[in-house]
């Protein structure tokens, strides 16, 4: 959000003026204050105002940072200085000169759940709309990568071509996934009841570095939401009363009540029962731990017995 920010500005200058000319960029590690004011001094070539940023500010020493503070007090009235940071405490000089002329923006990164909502305003922001189940396709197939999904989102609104409402099937037939395999997709595998896509994922968790122990505890906790929602939902209680007495956002309760529909309660228990003798035999040696595992990953996933098997 930050670089978006910082391109918009640039795109400022150069549809005012020549960004070559009026334009200047230093890097904290190497800046120094005083080359930094001089150049919010120098007057504008062309466009009304030059822009100078300061990147990695945050690396610049405090006495530097100092200098800058006072420059703040009586800034260049034909300059914008942006300093940008990965973190500045609020009660330093430069934070509080700064706060001063209401020039502090932050830039937060959103949490994973909140991901699918940015991708649906980035949507908006670009003059398209997104169902839910395409922009968790897409949170999906790149990951976290602000930037990435920036630049996919574009691929797909080109692919699209005038469709103004953008569907998860337009995702898919545009993006390649790269995003690593996440202990997410296996326990949604898991929740679907297939189990080719359940152990092929569980592999590549492993391949990637993740731990048995790790992927156990996970699904553990899975199998146990599944669980609480089986149970609130026989209680009649709503979707949206239920997601808020489970902490849940809306979207993961839309996913695991989807997944809870394929399961008895009866199956979910008898497997959350299973799956403590799985760890213990995983802890004392009886048997090779991935294969007990997996073991109990086919009879989880094995919609031919009315209730998960007892046999390791």
């Amino acid at each position: 959000m930050l670089e978006r920010a910082l391109r918009r500005l640039r795109d400022m200058v150069a549809a005012e003026g020549d960004p070559d000319f009026d334009f200047d960029a230093f890097s904290g590690e190497s800046a120094k204050a005083d080359d930094v004011i001089a150049a919010a001094n120098t007057l504008p070539f062309i466009a009304p105002k030059r822009l100078i940023v300061v990147r990695d500010a945050d690396k610049m020493s405090a006495e530097q940072l100092g200098i800058l503070a006072e420059y703040a007090k009586n800034p260049s009235p034909v300059s914008t200085l942006v300093l940008a940071a990965t973190s500045i405490a609020r009660n330093t000089r430069i934070y509080k000169a700064v706060d001063a002329l209401g020039g502090v923006s932050e830039y937060a990164a959103p949490k994973k759940s909140e991901l699918p909502g940015w991708v649906s305003k980035l949507f908006s922001a670009k003059g398209r709309t997104i169902s839910r189940d395409g922009a968790e396709a897409l949170v999906r197939a790149v990951g976290k990568d602000l930037r990435r999904l920036d630049s996919e989102a574009d691929k797909v609104i080109a692919y699209a071509g005038e469709k103004a409402q953008l569907e998860r099937s337009d995702v898919e037939a545009v993006v390649v996934e790269t995003a690593p395999t996440s202990i997410f997709e296996f326990l949604d595998a898991l929740g679907a009841r297939d189990a080719a896509s359940a152990l092929g994922l569980l592999g590549d968790l492993i391949e990637s570095g993740e731990t048995l122990p790790g992927i156990h505890a996970m699904t553990l906790r899975h199998v146990r939401s599944l669980i609480s929602i089986v149970s609130l939902r026989d209680r009649g209680m709503s979707s949206g009363e239920a997601a808020r007495t489970l902490k849940l956002a809306d979207w993961q309760y839309r996913n695991l009540a989807r997944q809870a529909e394929r399961f008895r309660e009866e199956e979910l228990v008898t497997a959350l029962g299973r799956a403590a003798e799985v760890e213990g035999k995983m802890k004392t040696g009886q048997g090779e731990p991935r294969l007990v595992f997996e073991r109990w990953v086919v009879s989880v996933c094995d919609r031919s017995c009315r209730t998960v098997t007892r046999r390791a």
